[in-house]
């Protein structure tokens, strides 16, 4: 999937029309599964309301749960991307650090109501909890295999398995506070976040336990 905004006069046509689909069924399905619920909103309900038909539907979201989810999965096809073509120099962490706040830099203005709107929905709806999940569990697997070809290190490497949970756990930490906070501050709040987050793994590793007095 391309985080191009489907207003981009650089893509070919076609592909401008994919994707102007594409929003218009995540900004729909926003909209109606907000008001109506996620369960209670079918599937036929939402192609109609953009009309178009359910094959459609499904050359742009492999499921109903994608779509509700469109602005998580906007952030981690950008940061995949960024990863997949970056020359690693120095710590790793700290380049998907920067590759993660590279790609939220890159999303368009309006994605950030677009996100605070989902993570909420997202608290509505078991089965978007179960989703997101399972799509993060996904976008750590792709990055452990990059790393490994990167860093000519085996897949089973325990260290890069880390590192790609790391860098979702940091994201999920900074998002959670930002959203609950109605996103205030805006995006540099929801980077400088992020920025602690990563900032903070050092110091926690180090936390010690006093024992009881004597």
């Amino acid at each position: 999937m391309t985080t191009s905004p489907p207003d981009d006069r650089s893509l070919p046509l076609r592909e401008r029309k994919r994707l102007r689909t594409r929003r218009a069924l995540a900004d729909a399905a926003l909209r109606m599964f907000g008001e109506k619920g996620f369960d209670a909103t079918t599937l036929d309900e939402l192609v109609q309301a953009v009309e178009v038909s359910k094959s459609t539907f499904f050359r742009a979201f492999p499921a109903k749960e994608a779509v509700a989810i469109e602005a998580e999965t906007e952030v981690w096809t950008a940061y995949l991307a960024l990863l997949g073509e970056r020359e690693l120099s120095g710590l790793v962490i700290t380049q998907l650090r920067d590759c993660l706040a590279d790609a939220v830099t890159r999303l368009d203005p309006a994605w950030d109501d677009r996100y605070v709107a989902t993570r909420r929905l997202i608290l509505t709806a078991p089965a978007l909890l179960a989703y997101v999940d399972s799509y993060r569990t996904g976008v750590e697997d792709e990055v452990v295999s990059c790393l490994a070809g990167k860093l000519g290190l085996d897949a089973d490497d325990l260290r890069i398995h880390v590192l790609a949970q790391l860098t979702t756990t940091c994201w999920s930490v900074s998002a959670r506070a930002w959203v609950r906070g109605d996103a205030a501050g805006g995006r540099a709040a929801l980077l400088a976040r992020l920025d602690q987050a990563y900032r903070s793994i050092p110091a926690s590793l180090e936390l010690t336990v006093k024992g009881p007095p004597r």
